[in-house]
């Protein structure tokens, strides 16, 4: 078992060097884990005579499953033991028994050849906005109850605006609920056709979720927010690139500041046997990280 303060120390070692930093406290890692549905029980942590130098943070519900961090330390870098990792935590995923497990990486990446290698596969791009609020005219938006968000998610994220896992139906209500955040809504004549969850923090509307049913509405949403924050920045992050969201946002003028590759591996049949203490390349696998 790895307490919060060494998993927040071996977090930070992981991600040291990646492109978008990521240096958590412990607080922070908390709120990453409980928000994202990470399953400490699930996930996985790679130790080479004691000591712990690769992560898997793994997380499950009903079929679907995401890996939310993954890395191994620099002085361990191409060694095996992140494919043996990572293979290792899919073994684990498979006894659950889940159709598949999706996670991100960046196009430069060098882990993405390691996720292909363990059998995942380029599903589609994400990408992600933090510019000033754009637009024209603009609709007042309507404040909706949480309660009504469950079924709007479920109809307006579908095709091309199907969620990431950062932004599933139980990873927004989690958000929404712990930090009583804003559900925002424009209306057509039909009834709600876009909504975006809105936190504002430090001079900028971070959008925790955001999906329209159309081109239409989704420019009608976003110059809707653009007038309502005037003068902030509008942050939205993991948006499908072929989502009516992500092409508003460009037509407003709007550039995506990252890129990153959504990859997706399908669950196999569990093996016969499992085991999370023997490993290959001098590496031993723990469970129950936290």
């Amino acid at each position: 078992m790895l307490p919060l303060g060494e998993l927040t120390l071996l977090w930070r070692e992981v991600y040291a060097n990646y492109p978008v930093p990521l240096p958590f406290t412990e607080d922070e890692l908390e709120r990453f884990i409980s928000m994202s549905g990470i399953d400490l029980g699930l996930s996985l942590v790679a130790v080479v005579d004691g000591v712990p130098i690769g992560l898997c943070l793994a997380a499950a519900e009903v079929a679907d499953s995401w890996v939310g961090g993954f890395g191994v330390v620099d002085a361990y870098r191409r060694t095996g033991i992140g494919l043996a990792l990572m293979r290792r935590q899919c073994d684990a995923l498979d006894a659950r028994g889940v159709a598949h497990t999706r996670l991100e990486v960046m196009p430069s990446n060098r882990a993405r050849r390691l996720y292909a290698t363990a059998g995942f596969a380029d599903r589609r791009r994400l990408v992600s906005f933090n510019s000033p609020a754009l637009g024209l005219g603009a609709d007042p938006l309507v404040v909706l109850p949480p309660t009504q968000l469950p079924a709007l998610h479920r109809r307006l994220h579908i095709g091309v605006s199907a969620p990431p896992w950062q932004r599933t139906e139980e990873n927004v209500m989690r958000a929404v609920l712990r930090d009583k955040l804003t559900v925002l809504a424009w209306r057509s004549d039909l009834g709600v056709a876009a909504y975006a969850v809105e936190q504002n923090s430090g001079g900028v509307s971070r959008l925790i979720d955001a999906a329209a049913e159309s081109a239409h509405a989704a420019e009608a949403l976003i110059a809707s927010l653009a007038a309502r924050v005037r003068g902030r920045r509008l942050c939205l992050g993991d948006e499908p690139a072929a989502s009516p969201i992500a092409q508003a946002m460009r037509r407003f003028g709007a550039a995506p500041r990252t890129h990153r590759f959504e990859m997706m591996r399908l669950g196999e049949r569990p093996k016969k046997t499992l085991s999370f203490h023997h490993a290959p390349h001098t590496a031993v696998f723990q469970g129950h990280v936290g």
